[in-house]
């Protein structure tokens, strides 16, 4: 009996140990800076921003689940990762997380903010048909840095793209003038000398 509890302690610990990005404890953020890592304000209006962030989220592996332009939500799920774990009172089961994203694209003024939510799904499948599921938010600032420098370059390319093509300048137009009015804007009289003489009409 107390090589078969040392056994899974040990397993256990291995696990741990080999996962160390999921034994790693989320840091608090809450509130107001919580808000300020999530969001982030964008010159453009939601016709761009709303396709950048679809974009984006689909590139980076994330299924699109539910998207409306028109409330400026998206849901999306990616691919879930499961491992063995071992649980006391219960014994052996497998755990998976799955990233889960939900954004909210509004327009503000002449501009838009753009909001995204990451947290990490977890469900548990135990021993004797038993399970259950919980929600790990995300708040590690450099998550969010990393998504919204995505989305940067992706509505900056789209800006590019919606620019309207300056039309080439048609050149002026140019006007005939006479000797007798280029020197008068030369502020110069005329000499009667120079002048052609009128064409009489002939007799005959």
């Amino acid at each position: 009996m107390k090589k078969n509890v040392a056994f899974a302690v040990a397993l256990a610990t291995t696990f741990v140990l080999t996962f160390p990005a999921e034994a790693k404890k989320q840091p608090e953020v809450t509130g107001l800076a919580l808000q300020q890592i999530q969001s982030r304000d964008y010159e453009v209006g939601k016709s761009v921003t709303f396709p950048a962030v679809m974009t984006i989220l689909q590139d980076s592996g994330y299924r699109i689940q539910a998207a409306d332009k028109d409330t400026g939500l998206i849901t999306g799920t990616a691919s879930t990762k499961s491992h063995m774990n071992w649980a006391p009172f219960v014994g052996f089961g497998r755990s998976k997380k799955t990233p889960v994203i939900s954004a909210y694209i509004e327009d503000r003024g002449s501009g838009s903010r753009v909001r995204l939510n990451f947290i990490m799904a977890k469900t548990k499948n135990g021993g004797y048909g038993m399970s259950w599921s919980d929600e790990e938010p995300i708040t590690d600032p450099a998550t969010y840095r990393d998504a919204f420098e995505r989305i940067d370059k992706e509505v900056f390319v789209r800006q590019a793209l919606n620019a309207p093509t300056p039309k080439p300048l048609s050149p002026a137009p140019v006007s005939a003038v006479t000797p007798a009015a280029a020197q008068t804007s030369t502020g110069l009289t005329p000499n009667p000398a120079d002048t052609p003489p009128a064409l009489k009409p002939d007799p005959k």
